[in-house]
């Protein structure tokens, strides 16, 4: 056989082995709404990027009926390709091919894969489609190449390299904690769940684990999909904002919005009374770079607003109180919520800003009781480790612990810009008011008339020393200038450095 016949020997089988699990199982996978593997690596990477690996590599026998349904892949698409002309690695579980379930190849490729991402320093996207492991592979043969071996790297490499894993059909047992190792988890309403014990046959699969749920009351999905193609195309989207690893900085993008553009829409959408809600969602996009945020964990603490954008063509972190959920204040899941997110950032040199229009912390009993102190400490503890440029914009109000939440000066933040109506204080105003002069109020003919006046003298300009201002604002802004504030300020603390102790790791509550 000469080279000729060998190469076209070679092509033959590759285009068979590009088939999956043939015909009737594409189409078994297509009925359900689902794209195939192969199709979802193909539509996730840029056009002609694909370079696939160990497509041709043979399962191993175990002498079981299960050898005859293998095939050479082993049941994972893996390599590498570009997304919008940056190099990543990708790997999809083939459902196509006994169910996705993995084997011992089929594990070791997706290790593998993870170690060569983790060489190359560049992001590493998985794609979880699977019925679970293969037993009849691991009967007899150590899980050094199944997750327990991934679920290592993936710690290795938490924080050097982006990883992104998309639930797009069953996620159980090991497999949930790989894809929640991950730095952000995909999942698609109606095809995709996630569960590490099987529910019982009474329950649904869906309403126990579904990507709704998920994103609803679990927080363990970050972004939820309406099908593959939006899960795909939210990949590449999310993938734009950030940098290949840990050394180096988001792209630069000409948005062609202008730095300098004013907002005066904010005058008609925020009202003066701080107790008005308004759309927090609205002011971000009239602040941003084209009006586009990508929002993370949308439908979960939905107090706490986080999220990427860009100003100025530069990726920022967003973090902001919603006004329109629980009145901005902040609770335990949102104090997860902004830990995680500011530890991403921080991680891979994404500036924070930070709008704060908080109340402070949800009290009661029942937040007490779920461990508002640790929760709460968990974003003191990551807005303080944080090193990247960090800046505040004070809107309307921010009272007590609101100010360790959205970090002023004290707990190393950059900067603090206010608007001329925010209110920067240990407590809310009527609160402090009650307290200062609860003898006055109550030895007057009318208390309540006399409350109104104190409440007014106290608010009225040069009658409270306010440390809290003092300490935290650096500058009062008109706030239709706000965009263009906040982009010349990140701007000059682009270069900033901040020399550390020197630590194994920190040992953040948790």
């Amino acid at each position: 056989m000469n080279m000729h016949e060998k190469i076209q020997r070679v092509d033959e089988l590759r285009f068979k082995l590009q088939q999956g699990g043939g015909p009737e199982a594409i189409e078994r996978q297509h009925k359900v709404g689902k794209l195939t593997a192969r199709e979802r690596v193909e539509k996730l990477l840029d056009p002609g990027t694909f370079l696939e690996l160990e497509l041709f590599c043979k399962p191993i026998e175990t002498n079981m009926d299960s050898d005859r349904e293998t095939v050479r892949g082993d049941g994972l698409i893996s390599g590498y390709g570009e997304v919008n002309g940056r190099p990543i690695c990708v790997w999809a579980q083939d459902a196509t091919v006994m169910g996705g379930r993995v084997g011992i190849i089929h594990g070791a490729k997706m290790v593998t894969l993870m170690e060569r991402a983790l060489k190359a320093r560049i992001p590493c996207v998985g794609m979880i489609d699977s019925e679970g492991i293969r037993p009849e592979d691991f009967i007899t043969t150590p899980t050094d190449y199944s997750y327990d071996r991934m679920m290592y790297l993936q710690t290795i490499a938490s924080g050097v390299i982006p990883q992104i894993a998309l639930i797009m059909g069953p996620c159980t047992g090991g497999a949930t904690l790989s894809a929640l190792l991950a730095d952000f988890v995909f999942m698609v309403r109606g095809t995709s769940y996630a569960f590490v014990s099987r529910p019982s046959a009474n329950d649904d699969l869906y309403e126990a684990g579904g990507a709704q749920m998920h994103g609803r009351n679990s927080g363990c999905c970050d972004v939820l999909a309406e099908g593959d193609e939006d899960c795909i195309e939210k990949t590449r989207e999310l993938l734009s904002f950030l940098p290949p690893n840990n050394s180096e900085k988001a792209p630069f993008i000409n948005t062609g919005d202008d730095p300098e553009r004013e907002v005066p829409e904010f005058f008609d959408l925020v009202p003066v009374n701080s107790k008005k809600p308004f759309s927090m969602h609205k002011a971000i996009s009239l602040m941003v770079d084209n009006e586009k945020f990508f929002e993370i964990k949308k439908g979960w603490a939905t107090n706490l607003i986080v999220g990427f954008a860009r100003l100025g063509g530069r990726t920022a972190g967003i973090l902001a109180n919603n006004p329109l959920s629980k009145g901005g204040c902040m609770d335990v899941d949102s104090a997860d919520k902004m830990a995680r997110f500011v530890r991403f950032c921080d991680a891979f040199n994404i500036p924070l800003v930070y709008l704060s229009d908080t109340p402070a912390f949800l009290p009661g009993v029942d937040q007490e009781r779920k461990g508002i102190i640790r929760h709460g400490s968990k974003t003191v503890f990551s807005n303080s480790v944080a090193s990247v440029p960090r800046v505040t914009v004070y809107f309307r109000k921010c009272f007590g612990g609101g100010n360790l939440a959205m970090p002023g000066n004290c707990i190393g933040g950059d900067m603090g810009i206010s608007w001329p109506i925010s209110e920067i204080l240990l407590m809310n105003p009527q609160g402090a008011v009650s307290i200062i002069y609860r003898k006055e109020i109550a030895g007057a003919e009318n208390p309540e008339e006399e409350f109104k006046k104190r409440l007014e003298q106290f608010r009225g300009e040069g009658s409270v020393e306010n440390i809290w201002e003092y300490i935290t604002v650096q500058d009062y802004i008109n706030p239709k200038e706000t965009r263009s504030r906040l982009i010349k300020t990140l701007r000059v603390l682009e270069g900033k450095e901040e020399e550390r102790p020197w630590v194994r790791h920190d040992n953040m509550p948790l």
